[in-house]
Formats: C-alpha cells, structure tokens, sequence
C-alpha cells in the first residue's frame, strides 16, 4: 500500500468498489436524525407556570393547616378570658353556701352572674348538689363528668346540655358539718352556651386569616415579579439568539445570565462548535470534490470526443478501454471522497457502534480480497489469534478501513510477492498490521501521506487518489485508535499497525 502517485490507499478492488458505491453514497447523503429527546417532550410547558405551580398550592395548604391551628388558637384564648369569669362565678357560689345542723342555705350572690350580663344572648345554668347527690337549687339534670376528689378545685367542661354546647365549671366545697348525710363536701355547678365564645373566636380567626391571605397575595406578587426579573436575561439571550445571522456559530457570549443557566450556555456553545465543525468539513469536502472531480470529468469527456471522431474498429476499441479505466478511476474517486466524508468524526455519521468480533471481520476482508492478490501473483496470509477479538465500533467503517488497507498492499507490491495481513491483541489494545514487500513510503513522507489528495510522485498506480491513508486514519481515530507506519521485515516494504481499544475481554 504505496502512497504512489499521491500515497494512494483508496478503495478496494474496483468490483468491491463499485458494490459499495451506491451505499456510501446514500449513507453520506441521508441526514443525521432528528430526534428530539424523551425528557424535553415530557417537561415541556412555561417556566414560571411550573414555578407557581409547585409552590402556590403548597402554600394555600400551609394557609389552610395554619388557619385550622389560628382558629383553635382563638378559641383556646377566648376560652381561657371566658373561663376565669366562669371560675369567679362557681367560687362566688360557693362562698355563699353555708350548712347548720344538717341543713345546706345557699344564697347565690349577685356577682355570679354580673360577669355575664354583656352576654345577654347566652343562657346560664347552676346547681347545687348537697353530699348525697340531692339537688339543693338550680337545675336538677346539670351533673358534670366524674370529678376528682379535691376541695376548692374548679374544673371546665365542654358538653352537650338541653340541645346545645355548654361551657361547665365544677367544684367541691367541703362545709365541715358533721350532722350532714353522706358526707360533708357539696357540689356546685356553674354553665353557660358557648355561643358568643364561637362568635369572639371566630371574629378573631377571620382577622388573622385575612392577615394571613394578605400576606400570601402579596409573597404570590413578589414571586412573579421575582420571576419575571430572574427571566428577563434568559429574554434577552433568546432575542440575541433569534436575530443572528444564520451562519453566526461564534460562542454565545453568559454575560449577565444566571449561574443555574451557564451549563446550559456551555451546552450550546459545545453543540454549535461540532455544528461549526461539521459545517467546515462539508464545505472542505465539497471544495476537494469540486477541484478533484473536474480533471477526471474533463478526461472523460476528452476520450468520448476524440473516440467519436475515430472510424478505425481498432483505435476505437482502445480509446473505449482508455474510456473505461478513465471511469473505474472516477467511479473510484467518488466512491473514496464519499467514505471520507462518512468517516470523519465532525460528521458524527460514524457514532453508530456495536460490538464486533474484529479477527473475524479482518479474516473475512482478506477472504474477500483474496482474488486480486491471485491475480497480481501475490501470495495473501492472514495470521490470526485463533478466538474471537471483540471491540466496540462501526462494523461497515471498519471493514472499509481494513479493505483499504490490504487491498493497496496488493496494488502497490510486485508481482511474486507477499502481503500479510494479522491481527493480535496486546496491553488491553486489539492491533491489526497489513505488511507488503513493495517499495514502501520513505520516513520524510510518512507524516504527508495521510492529507488528502497528497501523492508520491513516481510511485505505484497512476489512477490514485491521494485518500486512502486519510480515509483510515480518519477511521482509526473516530474509534479512539491510532495508526502506525514502519518499514517491513528486513526493511523492505512497508507495514501499516492500526490500534484500537478493545470492547471486552477476548472469548476463548
């Protein structure tokens, strides 16, 4: 695999060549999918929506948890103002009741009940229970739950009496009476409704509770002015965005953007440094087809024209055999500069891997190829591993690489002459070396041999392209590889070591 006349490595053996045409081109021409992601489809929709969406509702549940504990709040403290007139009362009855021999005198003062006369709509209830449970005055059915025993404790109730809720005080007064029955301890009972209780709570609760609302309506406000504030570069950056020039791929300058936004500006700046990148190879490659395709054209031409004004069967024949090998090196340009520009990284045609058993992909291409060697009278030998050697890579764009390889080995050795074709595996690396006896590349030349279009002057076949060594190492650096060039056994000819990392641990 000479660099002859351009350090020419392209392509397989013209029927090889010619199978593959119609494929490279058709894998160059489709575009790259479009394929929006799962997880932009799923969150899509408004920001701020989103924002207000997780903490508005939060917040009207916190409103509503906080207006149930503000309500008992209320009712806990107007109880406990309530509740010491409520006591007075119970202890201003018990102050005014008496016993002598044996006969209970209750005469209830007025200030029991002086406490209550601004509550003209809530009923009062009393009773005066003597030691064995027999009611002394007030109303017969108004019992409290159990009391604990103690003298001069009042306890508060809340129960339902007659249809309604009561407020109940409730106290032991012990009268020292040795003539009375049953003991000498009575029990007085002081109740009132509840209901200007509820009305005082209640008109607490709905002043606090429109504080509090007040005070979410004005955090909700904030918040969307917060928002649109936090929003407004995000603004400026999508209208910068909107009014480039289309061809404008310079970085997209995070001045005054939000911290929590740069990964995103880092983002696009990466994606359109491999746009600008992509762009700059199609350009290159159309640029390199328009100069490299014209003088083939123009031979072609050139042959037809001159074979049209040939009336002599013999000339004729040999212009049509000098038309043909003119259109298998064309076809072979075209079909070279079309796996170019599938192989090169900045495409990311190339991306697309498997895993793959290379021993058996590089034996199958030297079976293949096995017919040119016995045409050129070279001996073809394939030194393999003797078990799979599995990577990670594109099956079709390695197979190209390997073909390009062992078939300019054979076009560019001499007739009686041997390639060999191997493949090992070494320090975690899978290496595949192609050795020929031809006239190899000099040491100066061989960091040049691998631009495109650069050819050898006065080695190996004319119909080179100059893009064969490109075509492979942009494939072996695609796959993270390297390539390698040294001279042969003895230091005659040239072999060509391609390194590329392996997948997975070989089988046996």
């Amino acid at each position: 695999m000479r660099a002859a006349p351009g350090a020419e490595q392209g392509g397989r053996a013209d029927g090889a060549a010619a199978q593959g045409d119609g494929e490279a081109a058709a894998a160059a021409a489709a575009p790259a999918a479009d394929v929006e992601p799962a997880a932009l489809r799923r969150h899509g929709g408004s920001l701020r929506r989103r924002v207000l969406g997780w903490l508005l509702p939060p917040l009207a549940i916190m409103l509503v948890v906080n207006a149930w504990f503000s309500y008992r709040g209320a009712l806990d403290a107007v109880n406990q103002a309530y509740d010491r007139t409520l006591t007075a009362s119970v202890r201003a009855i018990g102050e005014r009741t008496h016993s002598l021999e044996g006969e209970i005198q209750v005469d209830i003062p007025y200030a029991a009940f002086e406490g209550f006369e601004d509550s003209a709509a809530e009923r009062i209830f009393h009773a005066v229970f003597d030691p064995a449970g027999v009611l002394v005055t007030g109303y017969a059915d108004l019992r409290p739950p159990t009391l604990p025993a103690g003298e001069g404790m009042v306890r508060i109730f809340d129960l339902a009496y007659r249809g309604e809720t009561v407020r109940m005080a409730a106290m032991y007064k012990r009268l020292y009476d040795p003539a009375l029955e049953g003991g000498d301890a009575v029990l007085i009972v002081f109740a009132e409704t509840t209901g200007a209780r509820e009305t005082l709570a209640r008109e607490l609760f709905l002043a606090s509770l429109q504080r509090q609302s007040a005070l979410v309506a004005v955090g909700a406000v904030l918040v969307l002015l917060a928002l649109g504030t936090a929003f407004r570069p995000l603004v400026a950056l999508r209208d910068h965005i909107r009014n480039r020039d289309e061809e404008d791929l310079t970085p997209v300058r995070a001045d005054g953007v939000p911290s929590e936004v740069a990964p995103l500006i880092d983002a696009i700046n990466h994606h359109m440094q491999r746009l600008s990148a992509m762009l700059a190879a199609r350009r290159r490659f159309l640029a390199d087809a328009a100069h490299q395709i014209r003088t083939p054209l123009a031979v072609l031409t050139t042959q037809a024209e001159y074979g049209l004004r040939q009336t002599d069967p013999e000339e004729m024949l040999n212009t049509f055999a000098s038309l043909l090998r003119s259109t298998r090196a064309a076809r072979r340009l075209a079909n070279q500069m079309l796996t170019l520009s599938r192989a090169e990284a900045a495409n990311g045609l190339i991306d697309e891997r498997a895993p793959l058993d290379l021993a058996g992909l590089v034996k199958d291409v030297a079976m293949e190829l096995a017919p040119l060697a016995l045409k050129r009278s070279i001996d073809l030998a394939y030194e393999g591993i003797g078990h799979a050697l599995m990577i990670e890579g594109n099956a079709p764009m390695l197979r190209e690489m390997v073909s390009n390889l062992v078939d300019n080995a054979i076009r560019y050795s001499p007739p009686d002459s041997a390639v060999t074709v191997a493949v090992a595996a070494f320090d975690g690396e899978a290496v595949v070396s192609v050795c020929d006896q031809g006239p190899g590349i000099p040491e100066a030349e061989r960091e040049r041999v691998f631009q495109r279009f650069y050819r050898i002057l006065g080695q190996g076949d004319s119909d080179g392209s100059g893009l064969g060594l490109a075509i492979v190492r942009e494939i072996a650096l695609a796959h993270d590889g390297r390539i390698t060039l040294r001279d042969g056994e003895g230091g005659h000819g040239l072999c060509v070591e391609v390194e590329l990392p392996l997948g997975a641990a070989p089988a046996p």
